[in-house]
């Protein structure tokens, strides 16, 4: 593949298609594009939190922020993979961080040093937390809610997992499963006013009561064509 860098048109910000193009296949210029304008805040570096690091760093956004005061202990080797036996004792993320920026050239790797605060919070679009007691965890989502960031938290405990998140009351949801869009052939509609839509006999649906649907090349009722989401 040729090494080409097209514009993005964010921020002045251009990408290299020859590090990102399977990344571009999957998601699309546009959410690469929102990536890219994504400042990103990550509290706890342990297991969990460096793996999250490292998957964003790795997708291109356009700065991350490490946070996590705490010293590395010898425990933290057996999970936390850029760390190293000398690290103990050090910061985890001022031991994390450099060697996380060596992962990708686009996007700076920097370390929050100080406090926690609200003000400090509010200069990230995203803040991701890990490990942190659900008091502290609940007050950086309050300060992401103030700020209008988002928030999302996550945790594992043993085999099991969890996952929190807060984009903020106007967040609107415009794919709940992430499946793909169910289609089949149909054989008639009628002309009633609440519509019957009879499938081939041989096809199941698959639908429910509050799902939409969307017609494409009906023939005798073309108007039905391209109509946009219809309830059922």
């Amino acid at each position: 593949m040729a090494d080409t860098v097209q514009d993005m048109e964010t921020d002045g910000a251009k990408i290299d298609e020859a590090l990102y193009s399977r990344q571009l296949y999957v998601l699309g210029h546009e959410a690469m594009r929102k990536m890219m304008a994504s400042s990103v805040l990550i509290v706890g570096l342990r297991g969990l939190g460096v793996e999250i690091a490292k998957n964003v760093v790795l997708g291109g956004v356009k700065s991350v922020t490490l946070y996590d005061p705490a010293p590395a202990t010898l425990a933290d080797l057996s999970a936390q993979f850029f760390l190293r036996e000398e690290d103990v004792g050090k910061r985890r993320a001022t031991a994390t961080a450099p060697r996380l920026a060596e992962l990708n050239q686009y996007v700076p790797v920097a370390e929050l040093e100080g406090d926690l605060t609200a003000d400090a919070i509010a200069s990230f679009g995203i803040v991701v937390v890990t490990g942190a007691p659900l008091g502290e965890a609940t007050r950086i989502n309050e300060a992401c809610r103030k700020s209008g960031g988002r928030f999302i938290l996550a945790d594992t405990y043993g085999l099991f997992g969890g996952l929190f998140c807060d984009f903020g009351a106007a967040f609107e949801v415009v794919d709940a499963d992430g499946e793909e869009p169910v289609s089949g052939m149909l054989t008639s509609v009628s002309q009633d006013e609440e519509g019957i839509v009879t499938m081939h006999d041989e096809t199941r649906h698959g639908l429910s009561d509050g799902d939409h649907v969307c017609f494409t090349e009906v023939q005798g009722m073309t108007e039905l064509n391209g109509s946009g989401s219809r309830p059922i």
